[in-house]
């Protein structure tokens, strides 16, 4: 999922939130999730093509979607770990043919299981970004990706 923020004249913001269906990211199955359970909807639906690649955005006001972004950008973040420090685990997966939507639910899934443990924090670049337990994270993965194996396996015979 991509995010873009455009300032308006009253010092607000339209945040947009955009979903690619060619190319989804394992952050895309929470954040519509929570989207869904959201009591305002979009201020807009919009179609639009950013790099060559066609997005679905959803266009809300700071004010009424301001107060989940933190969420939002630390679920994003855990993501982004996991997928760095899980690369190995997520390149088999990928090389054993495993459908792309598993994958991408069992690496949210890893991600909301952390999502308290994670905590944001400035590196010593200056830049802030997420702390996470890498090797109880990739550990996570790994029993996640051999149940779910070990279930597809079962469901053969």
């Amino acid at each position: 999922m991509r995010i873009e923020i455009h300032p308006k004249p009253d010092g607000m913001q339209h945040i947009n939130l955009m979903f690619c269906e060619d190319s989804p990211d394992p952050e895309d199955i929470w954040v519509a999730d929570r989207i869904r359970e959201f009591p305002v909807p979009p201020k807009r639906t919009l179609e639009w093509e950013r790099e060559g690649r066609q997005y679905t955005v959803l266009q809300f006001g700071q004010c009424v979607i301001g107060h989940v972004m933190f969420d939002i950008e630390k679920h994003k973040g855990i993501v982004d770990q996991i997928r760095q420090a899980c690369s190995q685990e997520i390149d088999q997966l990928t090389a054993d043919q495993v459908d792309t939507t598993v994958i991408l639910r069992l690496i949210s899934d890893t991600a909301l299981a952390f999502h308290r443990q994670a905590k944001f924090a400035i590196g010593s670049d200056g830049e802030v970004g997420i702390t996470l337990d890498a090797p109880k994270a990739r550990e996570h993965l790994r029993r996640a990706i051999h149940e779910e194996v070990g279930e597809r396996a079962a469901s053969l015979e």
